[in-house]
């Protein structure tokens, strides 16, 4: 994604044509529908687009691919023997077809309606995203949802509000029956964005995106070409105003998708986190490493996971004990 890809194995990947894109896709697109017998969908694009860095192709599989034994790159070495260079950034392979860069995105099938509906129209979805982030959620290629973080500061977990487009789109305050036709230009996308009933001005700038975010988004041509349009028209944008407490809007996300419990997982996963937390005060590597001073590196967490075998239930164990008897048994335990 991006046309940069195999640019790390020395290939210098050509741009293509539509016209190209359009007849080695279809020829790609047979051969793993007749092969692997998964469905595949190519990513669109607008529709004057001159050129194309690489082809995006989304294939109906697991991403670890133990639902079907599929091995992707043994596929591409064996169905495409000219091939020049194979490279994997998680689960998506990119590699050269007739000096292009083709990238292959498994996608689960719990997960495909939304996905291709999140990688068309570039960078729609991506856009899309950072409105979503002003109500506190995410939205990409598994849905819109909501995150939850740890008492540790960590996301673990996220709860899925909806995999329904329309019902995303609508929640987003995007037109979905506009997007369906589709957009001929950059234009007509970036406009589609701006006409949505919560486009922010200041939430698309970089100064105000995540660090990793600014940085995926400083390599995206279509994101600053994106900025560059909105300051160019910012004198003529009505910028939608949004409560700088994200927490004001879970009411009226709870209430939007009902059929989520929204309410009730969260306050399980509180409940979870708080014993979580409470089991992480009593006994951690700090807490082992004051009592044996000895112990660090790979021999500390070989005798804390030795310990926490011995358990059917190790997170009751340490629960229902103090601190003093947790100590003790683990000192029984690793012959201390």
């Amino acid at each position: 994604m991006g046309g940069n890809a195999l640019k790390q194995l020395g290939i210098e990947s050509k741009r293509m044509t539509t016209s190209e894109l359009n007849q080695y896709t279809q020829e790609i697109k047979q051969l793993v529908e007749q092969k692997l017998g998964v469905e595949v969908y190519v990513v669109q694009s607008y529709r004057e687009k001159e050129s194309h860095g690489d082809a995006d192709l989304l294939l109906k599989i697991d991403h670890e691919f133990h639902n079907k034994n599929i091995n992707l790159r043994k596929f591409i070495e064996e169905t495409f023997v000219d091939c020049k260079g194979i490279s994997s950034n998680g689960s998506v392979i990119s590699w050269e077809y007739k000096d292009t860069q083709i990238d292959f995105i498994p996608v689960k099938e719990s997960n495909w309606e939304v996905s291709k509906c999140f990688f068309d129209w570039d960078p729609t979805g991506n856009l899309m995203g950072k409105i979503a982030h002003k109500f506190g959620l995410k939205y990409g290629f598994e849905g819109l949802k909501y995150p939850f973080r740890t008492f540790s500061g960590t996301n673990k977990v996220d709860i899925v509000l909806s995999k329904d487009n329309r019902k995303i789109f609508d929640f987003l305050g995007c037109d979905y029956d506009r997007y369906l036709n589709g957009f001929n230009n950059q234009k007509e996308m970036f406009d589609y964005i701006i006409n949505s009933k919560y486009f922010n001005f200041d939430c698309f700038l970089m100064e105000n995106l995540s660090s990793i975010d600014k940085k995926r988004n400083k390599k995206r041509e279509s994101y600053k070409l994106f900025l560059d349009y909105i300051n160019l028209n910012k004198d003529n944008l009505t910028s939608y105003e949004f409560n700088k407490d994200k927490k004001s809007y879970f009411k009226y996300i709870d209430s939007f998708f009902p059929e989520v419990n929204l309410s009730r997982q969260l306050e399980e996963l509180k409940r979870k986190d708080s014993l979580n937390k409470e089991c992480s005060e009593k006994f951690n590597g700090e807490i082992i490493m004051q009592h044996f001073p000895n112990l660090k590196g790979k021999e500390l967490g070989d005798k804390i996971s030795s310990f926490k075998s011995q358990f059917d239930d190790y997170k009751q164990f340490i629960l229902d004990n103090t601190q003093e008897e947790i100590i003790f048994q683990f000192k029984s335990v690793n012959n201390l």
